[in-house]
């Protein structure tokens, strides 16, 4: 798991013209990024008054539905630019570039809209992507069948998940490999299954690296296809008129712009860096660190709700690890330079003890050995957690180099106290958090009798995780969570039209990558490698196919 106008006239442009008079290059260098755009109630904006939003209401995340239609809020009160395009694509990460080259492909009128000062987004930080039976995977005996794949993938999921859209991505992930090399995409010749994966489908990008094998080819292909391109522009809420998408308006670098559209196809990365929707989905967000860009903001899951799409995100996965605060946060770039609180850490599990609030051992502390973002899951609902452990236990596994040492020393030091916790004995570590001491030592007593035995007759640990908590000094640290992404938030079906709550397509709106990401429930299952990018640029494929055929009806 190492693991997004312009002038005050009054007259609206064309596309034609806007391609004629402003260079494209000057697009895709951009200008200044305008930043995350402003609050959430501030973005659930979707028509003017006299345009009616499509749905029947929201969902909460208790599942009931309210009939209430959502109250659209008036147009800006000034309007500096106009464009009219057919289709508008907002946002160009992974699955809006591969949305963009594909209706350029096509024919098809549009505009791309990226509210960051760069194409690419959170693309940049991948490293491959999911394909079974490629030409590369054939040349090397490889072979996966869908079947396995889509089964597999269930069964981890609790079979809660649609097998088509799986099926889906399976059948046609060969043909979207071929398709990005058409694009100049560039791969290494790698395919394995990414540090321990199910099955081998990982095709490493050249360099390991998106930002090389992916995002500048597709940047060079947007160029050579003439793509108009409006950077620093982000969108803040539809147009519908009569149940149907008529276009969005955004904020650009000079002011209010309203793209008169058709149809809509949102790419804008999901919701994975706005605080207070990762609040929404259930999680305590007292120490959250966001790794992801800020600029997945939720636009497109705002926007979407606002005209009364389906709430996806009851059921919505993320990709979270478990952190201390007072260590230095993941660096999503190079985990190595984090060897106690990076991806298998201190907080992570493994050889320590997990308690929550009532000092209960709550889980199994080795879920990283199934799934590696599957460590927060049976702790989402407690009030607080807690990770223990001694001085033996850090230098046998966490502190094994001076770098190391010194990184956790310094933090125990600095913090004092207020996440990471050093005392002579165990007795008084739970003070330190106002735990019952009682309770508390009962569990570690009960541990450490487990781990004497060498089985861990309660919760199944294996046995060379199981070791006693005993060699002072003794720690225990306040656990806060570092959140990557999430899968999912606007409900789509298979030809990726988002659905209201009626489960009925909104005319002329899409959601792919991440926003529209239908192929999780709850746990993102990381141990299939390459499928989240995987679905990025087979969704954007899709989506602006079927936007095609849609406009052409």
């Amino acid at each position: 798991m190492k693991t997004n106008t312009n002038m005050h006239d009054e007259e609206p442009v064309t596309c034609a013209e806007k391609r004629s008079g402003i260079s494209r290059r000057a697009f895709l260098t951009g200008v200044a990024g305008v930043g995350a755009v402003a609050a959430v109630g501030a973005l659930a904006g979707c028509s003017p008054q006299d345009q009616a939003p499509t749905g029947s209401g929201s969902e909460s995340n208790s599942g009931s539905t309210s009939t209430t239609e959502p109250e659209a809020p008036a147009a800006p009160a000034q309007v500096d630019k106009t464009y009219d395009t057919d289709l508008l694509i907002i946002g160009g990460g992974g699955s809006g570039l591969a949305c963009a080259v594909q209706a350029a492909l096509d024919g098809t009128n549009f505009i791309l809209i990226e509210k960051n000062s760069q194409l690419g987004g959170n693309a940049s930080f991948v490293e491959g992507m999911f394909a079974i039976n490629s030409k590369m995977a054939d040349e090397q005996g490889i072979h996966v069948t869908a079947a396995e794949i889509v089964e597999d993938e269930l069964v981890r999921g609790q079979h809660r998940q649609n097998a088509a859209f799986w099926l889906d991505l399976c059948n046609k992930s060969a043909e979207n490999i071929d398709w990005c090399l058409e694009q100049g995409v560039e791969y290494s010749g790698t395919i394995d299954d990414y540090y321990g994966g199910l099955h081998p489908t990982f095709h490493w990008f050249k360099d390991n690296k998106a930002a090389i094998g992916y995002v500048e080819p597709m940047i060079k292909r947007v160029e050579d296809l003439d793509v108009e391109v409006h950077l620093s522009t982000a969108a803040t809420q539809l147009i519908m008129q009569d149940g149907k998408v008529a276009g969005a308006y955004a904020n650009g670098p000079d002011g209010t712009t309203q793209y008169n559209a058709r149809a809509i196809v949102f790419a804008t990365g999901g919701f994975g860096g706005n605080p207070d929707l990762i609040e929404k989905q259930g999680w305590d967000i007292e120490h959250l660190f966001v790794v992801g860009s800020p600029n997945a903001a939720g636009d497109a899951y705002t926007m979407a709700m606002a005209v009364g799409a389906k709430d996806f995100m009851p059921d919505s996965c993320q990709s979270i690890l478990y952190n201390i605060p007072a260590l230095p946060p993941i660096d999503f770039h190079n985990d190595s330079q984090n060897p106690v609180n990076g991806y298998f850490g201190i907080a992570a599990g493994g050889p320590v003890l997990w308690v929550n609030e009532q000092c209960q051992r709550y889980s199994r502390e080795n879920l990283t050995d199934d799934n590696l973002v599957l460590q927060c899951i049976p702790g989402k609902q407690n009030i607080a957690n807690y990770v223990v452990f001694d001085q033996n236990i850090f230098d046998t596994y966490f502190g094994t180099t001076d770098d190391a040492k010194k990184m956790f020393d310094d933090a125990v030091e600095s913090d004092k106290g207020d996440t990471l916790v050093k005392a002579d004995s165990l007795e008084d570590l739970p003070a330190a958090f106002d735990l019952d001491k009682e309770a508390f030592m009962a569990t570690v007593d009960r541990y450490n009798e487990l781990c004497k035995l060498g089985v861990d007759e309660d919760l199944g640990k294996s046995a060379d995780k199981m070791v006693a908590i005993e060699s002072g000094p003794f720690y225990i640290a306040k656990l806060g969570y570092s959140y990557f992404f999430e899968c999912g938030g606007v409900t789509t079906d298979i030809e990726r039209r988002v659905l209201d709550n009626n489960h009925e397509p909104i005319p002329g709106l899409y959601a792919i990558g991440n926003d529209g990401n239908m192929n999780y429930r709850h746990v993102y299952t990381i141990n299939m490698p390459g499928t989240a990018f995987g679905n990025q640029v087979n969704s954007g494929r899709e989506a602006a196919q079927n936007a095609k055929t849609y406009l052409a009806g």
